[in-house]
C-alpha cells in the first residue's frame, strides 16, 4: 500500500476494515484473556509505527465500558498515564460531556447491532487545561467466535487542523472588514473569475447592487491593459501598475492598482485594490496643460511662447511678424467694477485677437494685460489686415462699461540673424509709442464713458454738473482761490460722484429708505471714485477731493471721518453746492424747496455738516 497517496481519513477506514476482518481474536472477559490481548496487541502493532507518526491515537474498551488498552497518541491526546486510563471505564475515566454520553451509548449499540458507527469530532479536555480536537472513529473488537467482545476507538488529533481554521477564520473576518472600510475598490478572485468584491468595487465601476462572483475580472479591464493585469496575476507581482477600467457605462477609470496572494476560506486566491486616479489625472493634465496655457484666457501662455520661439521657429517660418498689444483702461475697470469685470474684459480681448488673427497665427497672453499674437511667413498687408480687423472691432464694441481700447505695436523677423528678443523688444517699444501719442484720447474718452454712465444710472444729470459748475465757480473765487483750484472745481463738479457707476441700479435707484448693507454699499462710491481719478492721468488731481467730498465738518462723515481743515478745501465747497442743488432743484424720491429755505438749511448744519465760513460766503454771495 503506497501511503503517500492517501488521506489520513482514508487510512482510519482502511484500518477499520481490515479489523473487522479479525476473525481469531477472543476476549472472553471484562479483564479479557492473556491470550486475547496477545492477539489484540498483535494487530495493533502491525500498525503502530504508522499511527504514531499520523498522529493516531487507539484506544479499546470492553462490553462493559472498561478501558483495556491505549496507546501512546491517545496518553499524548489526553494527558493521562496509562495507569490512569487502563482498567478504568470509559465515560467516567475520560473527559466526556455527560450530554455526550447517550451519543457514545447509541454507537457502541450500532457497533454490537453490526451497523457502522460514523465518526464525529470532539472536544476533550487536556490534562494542562488545553482543548484537544479529535477527530473519531469507532470499530468492534471481535472474539474468536467473531463476536463483539469490545470497541475499538480510534482518535485523529485535529487540534492544529482546528487551530488553523479559527486563524483562517480570523483572517478572513479581517479580510471582509478591511474590504467593507476600505475606500478603494477590492477583488478577490481565482486566476481572474470573481470570488468576492466590496462596495467600493461596486460603485468605481458603476455596477449598482450586482452580485459579480464568477464574472471575469478582465471585463472591467480596457483591452489594452488586458495583458497588463494577465501579466502581473501570472507573475504574483505585489508592485504598483497603473491601468485604465471600464465602468458599466463604457467610460474610462483610471486606476492605480496592486495584488497580492491570500488564503480565504481555505483557498488561495489574489486580491486586486484599484485607487480611482481619474481626478488626479486629470489635474496632471491640467497642470501640464496651464504649463503652457493662460488659465483666464485659455491662450498660450508667454511660457509656451518662449520656448518655441527657441526652438520651432528659429530657422523658418520667415517673415515672421509679432504684434504687441496692451489693453487701456484695465487697472480703471479692475479698481472701479472689481476684478470680475476686468477678468471678463481680458476674456473679451483674447477672444477678439483669435478671431482676427489667421489660423496659422498663434495667440498668448504675454503679461497682465499684455497680448501677443505671432504671424508666421505673413506679409506686411496681411499684418495690418490683422491690426485693422482688431482696432474695428473694438471701436465698434458698445457694451463695455469703458470704451475697448488696444494701443498696438508691430514688428518682423525677416532674417536668421536678428534675435527674437531685440525683435520683440521693438514691437514692445512701438507699441508704448502708440500709448503714448494716443494717451490723451484715449483718457478722454474713458471720462466720457464714465460721466455718461454716471447719468444714465443715477439722479445725477448733465444739467445738475452744470449747475454745479457754475455755482462751485462762484463761490471759489469769492473766497480769492487761484485759478488752478478753480480749474479742479469744475472737474470735480462732473466727477465727485463717478464712483456711483459701481454701485448696483437696484441701490442707487431705489426710491425706499435704504437698509443697512444697502447704505455701506452706498457709501464706498467715494473710494471707488478716487481709485478710478488714480487710474486716470486727466482727472488725478482731483482723486483726493472726490474722497473726502462726504466728511462732515465736525467729523461725523465718511469714509475717513475727517474734521475741521482736515478736509480739502474744494470737497468742502462741492458738498455744500451738491446740497443746495439736490434741495432746490428736488430729486424723484424728494420735493424741492424754495432757496431762501435751502439756505436755511445750510445755515442750520452749519459747524456740524458744512464749513461755517464757505456757508456763510454761500448764503451771501451766491
Amino acid at each position: 500500500m503506497d501511503i503517500d497517496k492517501i488521506t489520513k481519513t482514508q487510512l482510519i477506514r482502511k484500518l477499520i476494515e481490515q479489523h473487522r476482518k479479525i476473525k481469531t481474536l477472543e476476549e472472553k472477559s471484562v479483564e479479557g484473556t492473556d491470550h486475547d490481548e496477545l492477539i489484540l496487541e498483535k494487530n495493533i502493532h502491525r500498525f503502530r509505527s504508522l499511527l504514531r507518526t499520523n498522529s493516531i491515537g487507539i484506544l479499546t474498551i470492553n462490553n462493559k465500558g472498561v478501558i483495556t488498552s491505549c496507546n501512546d497518541a491517545i496518553l499524548d491526546f489526553s494527558g493521562y498515564k496509562r495507569e490512569d486510563l487502563v482498567g478504568k471505564y470509559f465515560t467516567k475515566r475520560v473527559s466526556i460531556s455527560t450530554k455526550d454520553i447517550p451519543r457514545y451509548m447509541a454507537i457502541f449499540n450500532d457497533i454490537l447491532a453490526g451497523r457502522e458507527a460514523e465518526p464525529f469530532q470532539i472536544a476533550q479536555n487536556h490534562n494542562n487545561g488545553e482543548i484537544r480536537f479529535g477527530e473519531v472513529y469507532f470499530g468492534p473488537i471481535l472474539d474468536g467466535q467473531a463476536k463483539t467482545a469490545g470497541f475499538k476507538i480510534i482518535v485523529k488529533d485535529i487540534t492544529k487542523q482546528k487551530e488553523l481554521e479559527r486563524q483562517l477564520k480570523k483572517s478572513d473576518e479581517k479580510t471582509d472588514v478591511f474590504m467593507e472600510a476600505s475606500l478603494d475598490g477590492i477583488v478577490l478572485h481565482d486566476n481572474g473569475v470573481i470570488a468576492k468584491t466590496n462596495r467600493s468595487f461596486l460603485t468605481l465601476f458603476n455596477s449598482g447592487s450586482k452580485d459579480l462572483a464568477g464574472r471575469d475580472i478582465m471585463e472591467f479591464i480596457s483591452d489594452k491593459d488586458v495583458e497588463k493585469l494577465s501579466d502581473r496575476i501570472i507573475k504574483e507581482d505585489k508592485g504598483i501598475y497603473k491601468i485604465c477600467g471600464i465602468k458599466s457605462t463604457e467610460s474610462k477609470v483610471y486606476l492605480e492598482a496592486s495584488g497580492r496572494t491570500i488564503t480565504y476560506n481555505g483557498k488561495k486566491m489574489r486580491m486586486e485594490i484599484f485607487h480611482d486616479i481619474t481626478e488626479l489625472k486629470k489635474a496632471g493634465k491640467k497642470i501640464k496643460y496651464l504649463k503652457f496655457h493662460d488659465s483666464l484666457t485659455e491662450l498660450y501662455s508667454r511660457t509656451y511662447m518662449e520656448k518655441i520661439l527657441g526652438n520651432v521657429y528659429r530657422e523658418r517660418n520667415l517673415p515672421l511678424n509679432f504684434i504687441i498689444c496692451d489693453l487701456n483702461g484695465l487697472k480703471l475697470v479692475n479698481d472701479a467694477f472689481g476684478y470680475k469685470e476686468g477678468d471678463k474684459l481680458l476674456k473679451r480681448v483674447a477672444k477678439i485677437l483669435k478671431y482676427c488673427a489667421r489660423k496659422e497665427d498663434i495667440v498668448a497672453r504675454w503679461g497682465g494685460d499684455e497680448f501677443f499674437v505671432m504671424l508666421p511667413r505673413s506679409t506686411p498687408q496681411e499684418v495690418e489686415d490683422v491690426v485693422y480687423k482688431i482696432r474695428n472691432i473694438c471701436t465698434n464694441t458698445k457694451d463695455q462699461k469703458i470704451p475697448l481700447n488696444i494701443s498696438i505695436g508691430i514688428a518682423a523677423r525677416v532674417n536668421n540673424s536678428q534675435d527674437f528678443r531685440e525683435v520683440i523688444k521693438e514691437a514692445e517699444d512701438n507699441m508704448y509709442t502708440n500709448k503714448l501719442l494716443e494717451r490723451k484720447s484715449i483718457y478722454n474718452s474713458i471720462i466720457v464713458s464714465l460721466e455718461r454712465m454716471l447719468w444714465e444710472k443715477s439722479h445725477e444729470t448733465k444739467e445738475h454738473a452744470q449747475r454745479l459748475k457754475g455755482l462751485i465757480v462762484k463761490l471759489g473765487k469769492s473766497i480769492n482761490l487761484p485759478q488752478s483750484k478753480l480749474d479742479e472745481l469744475v472737474l470735480l463738479s462732473a466727477l465727485h460722484d463717478i464712483g456711483k457707476v459701481a454701485v448696483p441700479d437696484k441701490i442707487l435707484l431705489k426710491k425706499g429708505k435704504l437698509n443697512k448693507d444697502e447704505w455701506k454699499i452706498i457709501k464706498r462710491h467715494p473710494e471707488i471714485g478716487y481709485n478710478i481719478a488714480k487710474a486716470t492721468p486727466q482727472i488725478a488731481m482731483v482723486a483726493d477731493d472726490i474722497l473726502a467730498h462726504h466728511e462732515w465738518w465736525d467729523g461725523s462723515g465718511y469714509p475717513q471721518g475727517l474734521k475741521g481743515n482736515e478736509i480739502p478745501i474744494n470737497s468742502c465747497i462741492t458738498s455744500i453746492v451738491d446740497a443746495y442743488d439736490v434741495m432746490v432743484v428736488g430729486r424723484p424720491y424728494r420735493e424741492p424747496i424754495p432757496v431762501e429755505d435751502a439756505k436755511k438749511e445750510l445755515i442750520k448744519c452749519t459747524g456740524t455738516q458744512f464749513n461755517p465760513v464757505l456757508v456763510d460766503r454761500f448764503v451771501n454771495y451766491c
